[in-house]
């Protein structure tokens, strides 16, 4: 169960076209959780889904340099014929949080305002619709940022 589910607050999703999105016991699930969806049509994805927006490319950047660390410690273990073992499910849990955690709150905030989702409704953040995205903001990183979201879907 999602966190929330209990007090029964309404949720918003926001998904792509995907096949199984739309499929009937997706539809039945999200709406014993409460859950609202909104379908991106096609083709919008990028302009429409926050993290497709501005946060995919600094959080893949990330990965990419906790790999790259991994990949060159020496004290890595070995197969028995010398290769390289594969990392465990802790060490790439801990590239993953470590590469979420380095993207900037900012970048994540602007992307859904960017998107027009929990802008201010009396139209002070609309501007927010029209600006690039800066992925080299100067804000500090997003640990506990993303207040109000929980479980992928944004609370209304």
């Amino acid at each position: 169960m999602r966190p929330g589910g209990l007090i029964r607050k309404p949720f918003l999703l926001v998904w792509d076209q995907f096949r199984e999105h739309r499929s009937e016991a997706i539809k039945k699930k999200v709406g014993e959780l409460k859950t609202l969806v909104a379908l991106i049509p096609g083709g919008l994805t990028s302009q429409l889904q926050p993290l497709d927006g501005s946060t995919n490319k600094p959080f893949k950047e990330n990965m990419c340099k906790q790999w790259n660390k991994w990949v060159g410690e020496p004290d890595y273990d070995l197969t028995p014929t010398g290769r390289m073992k594969q990392p465990t499910i802790k060490q790439v849990r801990e590239c993953v949080k470590n590469s979420w955690d380095d993207i900037k709150t900012e970048i994540i905030i602007k992307s859904f305002k960017k998107c027009g989702i929990s802008n201010a409704l009396d139209g002070t953040e609309d501007r927010a619709l029209f600006e690039e995205s800066d992925a080299n903001s100067s804000a500090s990183t997003n640990t506990g940022a993303l207040e109000g979201v929980q479980g992928g879907a944004l609370s209304p």
